[in-house]
């Protein structure tokens, strides 16, 4: 599988100069099969440049976008997106099942939201909403997914996507907690995530700021290394980073996670995503 982050920042756009690195875009994840189906998690901002490149192409676009939940930051960029104003583009939606209902909202709904200019019945694009996701594993050319709930205010869905014998796991704002509802604590990530080759995980927080941001929906470096380390993956990404921080920061949260790992001393290879990275599992 090939995979592209158009978008690693959690909660709002942070674009400037302390940002460069690891990226200002909001959750984008573009991931191609050997077969060449496309799967896209999210439609954060990052998804205006992933659009911007499919339509320079010149070729239809054909992709099964995948959503985690209705937040803003991951569903904002749709508007943006260029194929859905081309005749030529198909795209099935599925994931979290209120994730589409909260997509079409950011779009006019000819009631006077004011919310964006062009209505959402108005694309051109063939959109297909499908809730196949939410009741067993959704097939994608050669590409299998499952999905499981996130622990996350207003819920959400993370993703396994699998491809002969490769996989990644995808949870991001995915609050790491003992006392969360049974399905949704870290040994069941950790049952969901079990041997995968890549696990991308949320990782917004400073272990010193969590206490006040808990039931946020989020988690920190620390809780994410530990799910790694107790799924047995072989590389862990952290994601969703905080738009405060800083490329130095993220690089800092990089050697404390490689730390932690080394006291450990497990075999895991640990990075912050960014912007622009592509990587082949």
């Amino acid at each position: 599988m090939y995979l592209k982050f158009w978008g690693t920042r959690g909660s709002i756009p942070a674009p400037g100069s302390d940002t460069v690195e690891f990226g200002g875009n909001t959750s984008c994840v573009e991931i191609v099969s050997e077969q060449g189906r496309r799967l896209v998690i999210d439609a954060g901002t990052g998804i205006r440049a992933l659009g911007d490149e499919l339509v320079q192409s010149g070729r239809p676009v054909r992709l099964t976008l995948l959503l985690t939940h209705t937040h803003w930051d991951h569903i904002l960029g749709m508007a943006f997106f260029r194929p859905v104003y081309l005749d030529n583009t198909d795209i099935t939606i599925d994931g979290c099942p209120k994730a589409f209902w909260g997509l079409a909202k950011v779009f006019d709904d000819r009631k006077g939201n004011g919310y964006f200019p062009v209505a959402f019945d108005e694309l051109k694009a063939n959109i297909r909403h499908s809730e196949r996701i939410a009741n067993g594993p959704l097939q994608v050319g050669d590409l299998t997914v499952e999905g499981i709930e996130i622990n996350h205010p207003q819920g959400g869905m993370g993703f396994k996507v699998m491809e002969h014998n490769r996989c990644l796991v995808f949870l991001t704002d995915n609050e790491l907690r003992s006392d969360a509802l049974v399905g949704r604590r870290p040994q069941d990530f950790a049952h969901f995530a079990r041997g995968c080759d890549l696990l991308i995980h949320d990782a917004q927080y400073l272990p010193e700021e969590i206490a006040d941001r808990r039931g946020w929906g989020h988690s920190t470096y620390v809780e994410a290394v530990e799910l790694a380390l107790q799924a047995g993956t072989r590389r862990l990404l952290l994601f969703h980073h905080d738009p405060a921080r800083t490329d130095h920061q993220m690089r800092e949260i990089e050697a404390k996670a490689r730390e932690l790992v080394k006291a450990n001393g497990a075999d895991l290879d640990v990075a912050a995503a960014r912007e622009g990275e592509v990587i082949y599992v």
